[in-house]
């Protein structure tokens, strides 16, 4: 992830805004990429120096960086000093950051901003496997409610049209804005939007999901078909913008091939969640699967100037700056810097910015906070890390894994904590932080597994000193969610194809009772009118309690559409088996009563 967002000061605003580091005055990317001739020309060598960290800091060894057709890989603290080969004519090049597990990144570089470079991934957060990729069915996550709704024979191999069935493998990772996820952010939220001029990003939730089949195969949309995509909103507030049923929110999706965002497709809409703690979601349909974004552009004047330090010289390092706005959202710019610094734009003119660097090494590090408006000039100084632990995680049986989590110590008197993400081979984390008592405590989780119908991570702790190596065994089983979810189908008609109708989302209502909650759950959901669709309840709502498979009491379906305009109800039911979804059909009447309060559902007809 490098920061698109600096340059130096004597470079106008636009160029700042662009949508590459290849910068200003140069030619298009796909004229002048590495790839932009068929035919052998002549190369110079490049020196490359690279800085590759999860999203929460902690260097990623073993990280692959691919550029130009060459292949690089990180040492112990995340670092690459290499050189590479490039097409003599090429001002730019696409640089590709992997990792197995984590999600892969790309970007467009200048091709001298390869002398020093930057990137944070993120771990992908759930595999699924799905045993027939051609029925339609609901795909629901463990985390953020996040969910992916597709319909039958959605799928081709990618780059072809023979049809994909059988066993898939999903990939499955709801981005959390509220924390360090958007460290990982890729290019830094750089976007080229629909009228195709370069634009900056603050998201309000993201979703990446990849399709892989048995034998090894990318699987994508055919084209003319679509999917549903939803996950928690866990703010109201975005960009200081509040966020209320029917807000709109344009839809983006990162294109690995040009390293940047692109704007695409319908907007994406703000709806009513009861499962969502903000009580909000955010709902989309899209056209293929990457990485999508709901986010809004991000324009403000301010401005910092930010520096390294190391023992009274100013250095070169790799800075991360979360900056968070008044309202609590935020976005991330990470970069590599020079000694003599940068003034970053685009910048709030009221916040927080949390600053962490590291040098070019990889070995000192530093952090800061900073507000604004007052801190216009930040100064990170730089040191040898107080914390210094090679990290690992093992099962119970001694089988390593990857894992995620955090130590605890107290620095003069207050409880302080540092994240950490490490592979199964393990990782060196670093810190700033002076322990007064000399002591750290270890919290590790593994990531999630389904086990039956429940999907499971196992934890475990250590206590250790400030340089000691740190083995901990995960031995606790937790529980994270079930995966078990009601799943049925709805279709919403009228007696005639109105033209009004036609083309239209039908707004459905689910009432669920249970004897737990004491009361009913009004979940709701949006599907095309006339088209059947399958939909899927939370996990709390597994069954119906006469038929021993759940705690569902009371079920009832209710549709609307046009503000209430037409409202119907669906047949009744008595309950029927998990493994045998019913079809709702909602019989709409054409006398309801309209309004604009988005909260309103309508007045039932008698």
């Amino acid at each position: 992830m490098i920061d698109l967002s600096i340059k130096f000061k004597q470079i106008s605003l636009v160029c700042m805004l662009g949508a590459s580091l290849a910068g200003c005055g140069g030619s298009d990317s796909d004229s002048n990429s590495q790839n932009n001739s068929a035919t052998e020309e002549a190369t110079v060598s490049k020196a490359v120096s690279a800085l590759v960290q999860t999203a929460t800091g902690t260097a990623l060894e073993g990280a692959e960086i691919s550029i130009a057709g060459q292949i690089l890989k990180t040492d112990a603290n995340g670092k690459i000093i290499s050189t590479v080969r490039i097409p003599q004519s090429a001002k730019s090049v696409i640089v590709t950051f992997k990792k197995a597990g984590f999600i892969t990144q790309s970007v467009e570089l200048k091709v001298e901003d390869l002398a020093q470079l930057t990137a944070n991934l993120l771990p992908v957060k759930q595999t699924l496997t799905v045993a027939k990729i051609e029925d339609e069915q609901v795909i629901q996550a463990a985390f953020m409610n996040a969910q992916i709704s597709i319909p039958a024979n959605a799928f081709v191999i990618e780059g072809t049209t023979q049809a994909a069935t059988g066993q898939v493998t999903v990939e499955f990772t709801p981005w959390d804005i509220t924390g360090s996820d958007l460290n990982a952010m890729p290019a830094n939220g750089v976007a080229v939007d629909a009228q195709g001029n370069p634009a900056l990003l603050i998201s309000a939730g993201m979703i990446t999901a990849t399709f892989t089949n048995s034998a090894g195969q990318k699987l994508q949309l055919k084209q003319g078909v679509s999917a549903d995509i939803q996950m928690d909103l866990p703010l109201t507030s975005i960009n200081n913008q509040a966020m209320t049923v029917g807000t709109s929110i344009p839809m983006w999706y990162f294109d690995p091939k040009t390293g940047k965002w692109k704007e695409e497709g319908t907007p994406g809409t703000v709806i009513s969640s009861v499962t969502s703690p903000t009580g909000l979601a955010v709902h989309a349909t899209v056209t293929h699967f990457s990485t999508w974004n709901w986010d809004f552009k991000f324009e403000n004047p301010g401005e910092v100037n930010v520096k390294c330090k190391s023992a009274a010289t100013y250095v070169p390092c790799h800075i991360t700056a979360k900056v968070e706005l008044k309202d609590g959202s935020g976005l991330t710019k990470t970069s590599s810097i020079p000694a003599e610094g940068v003034d970053i734009v685009n910048m709030p003119t009221e916040g927080t910015i949390y600053w962490t660097a590291k040098d070019t090494t990889g070995t000192l590090i530093g952090s800061v906070t900073s507000q604004l408006p007052g801190d216009k000039n930040v100064v990170i100084d730089l040191g040898t890390p107080a914390t210094s632990n090679k990290v690992s995680c093992t099962l119970k049986n001694g089988t390593p894994v990857a894992c995620s989590g955090k130590f605890t110590t107290t620095v003069n008197g207050d409880e302080k904590n540092a994240e950490f993400t490490a592979p199964e081979e393990g990782v060196n984390v670093l810190t700033g932080l002076k322990s007064s008592n000399n002591t750290l405590v270890w919290l590790a989780y593994s990531a999630i597994t389904l086990e039956g119908d429940q999907w499971v991570r196992y934890r475990g702790s250590k206590v250790s000193g400030p340089k000691a190596d740190v083995k901990i065994v995960l031995d606790d089983k937790e529980v994270v969610a079930a995966d078990k979810g009601l799943s049925f189908y709805i279709q919403c008609i009228y007696e005639t194809a109105h033209p009004d109708l036609v083309g239209k989302p039908c707004n459905v209502n689910v009432s669920v009772g249970t004897n737990d909650f004491g009361q009913e759950t009004e979940l709701r959901f949006t599907v095309p009118f006339n088209e059947k669709k399958l939909v899927r309840l939370p996990n709390q709502f597994a069954g119906f309690e006469w038929l021993e498979e759940g705690k569902i009491t009371n079920f009832r379906v209710t549709g609307s559409m046009l503000q209430g305009t037409f409202c119907g109800y669906a047949n009744g039911t008595e309950g029927f088996k998990r493994d045998d979804p019913q079809q709702f059909v909602v019989y709409l009447f054409n006398n309801g009563i309209p309004s604009d309060n988005p909260e309103y559902f309508c007045q039932m007809p008698t």
